[in-house]
């Protein structure tokens, strides 16, 4: 199943005989058609039918609206649900149970510190020079593998979460050339092209994070090692710890080949974001690679579900 990416000012997108019609204010309109496609992923100023949209959630196609120029706003359109509510309802009273909710927990957390090793790992082969570094990440993290499978409560193991980002940040930026003026994570907006970058990634994963959810017949607000909270979903928070890594290879890969540059991206409002040449080579390496953790994350919203179907039932998984 393909991905459509739409990076046009200004366009507008409507559907005409089966295809998605996308029609810019000065020159001639392009024609996609829908079969074969999985998500639309619309970048900038663009205006969007009801007719598209309609149609759209009658094929199952989900939707990313990305707002252009480092805005921190996106929204994702998904009218599809996995029609079996027993496994929701299961959701509900797995998260209210600490127990079950800290085992989860356990399991995202430790999947991403492992993951995080594996990543300093190939960077004490690839850079030598910051071998000081990017070891005592590694060692660090390493070091927090046994406290995280023996946490006793979802907020010791979140402090423990908060430790193992905090010692991946710091080596993190090593990585990264001086110039970039990458000193750790910010956003919203973010300041640097490191983060920029970061930031659009993580927007993509956690869609994609939000689709394996819904396909899975879970409510993507309502998470277990991310609070609920108004307006986010934790629960596409959780499963993107799962694959935060590989955004963060992707980003450090593209520094490193120079495939992104610092002038490659455009200040503005206080912060930075990547022009629409940056966005395309993104967008193209973004989906070489996408396939991988999107099954990861359709792979882990199944586990989840089959618990909290068992949950449901009352039975013992």
């Amino acid at each position: 199943m393909a991905t459509l990416y739409i990076d046009r000012r200004g366009a507008t997108l409507d559907i005409d005989d089966g295809q998605l019609r996308a029609a810019e204010p000065e020159g001639e309109a392009s024609r996609y058609p829908l079969n074969g496609l999985e998500r639309v992923i619309v970048s900038g100023n663009s205006t969007v039918s009801t007719r598209l949209l309609t149609h759209l959630a009658a094929r199952g196609i989900s939707l990313l609206l990305v707002e252009g120029r480092g805005a921190r706003r996106h929204a994702f359109v998904g009218a599809f649900m996995h029609g079996d509510a027993a496994r929701r309802l299961g959701q509900y009273r797995l998260c209210s149970a600490p127990d079950q909710a800290l085992k989860w927990s356990r399991w995202l957390v430790h999947a991403r510190a492992r993951s995080l090793i594996k990543l300093y790992r190939d960077a004490e082969a690839q850079r030598p020079d910051q071998r000081q570094a990017v070891t005592r990440a590694r060692r660090l993290i390493s070091d927090r593998l046994a406290a995280v499978r023996e946490a006793q409560s979802l907020s010791s193991l979140r402090g423990m979460e908060g430790a193992i980002a905090s010692a991946h940040f710091d080596a993190f930026t090593a990585l990264f050339a001086p110039t970039l003026e990458f000193s750790g994570r910010n956003r919203r907006p973010p300041r640097d092209p490191v983060n920029a970058a970061l930031s659009l990634g993580y927007t993509l994963t956690h869609a994609d994070a939000i689709r394996a959810c819904l396909l899975a017949g879970l409510d993507p607000m309502l998470g277990v090692l991310h609070e609920p909270a108004h307006g986010r979903e934790s629960l596409a928070c959780d499963l993107n710890e799962l694959v935060r890594s590989r955004t963060e290879r992707l980003v450090w890969r593209l520094f490193a080949e120079k495939s992104l540059r610092k002038e490659h991206f455009e200040a503005h409002a206080g912060g930075v974001s990547l022009n629409k040449n940056a966005r395309q080579t993104f967008w193209t390496a973004y989906e070489a690679q996408a396939a991988i953790h999107r099954r990861q994350l359709r792979w882990a919203a199944a586990i989840l579900a089959r618990g909290c179907q068992c949950v449901v039932e009352e039975t013992v998984c």
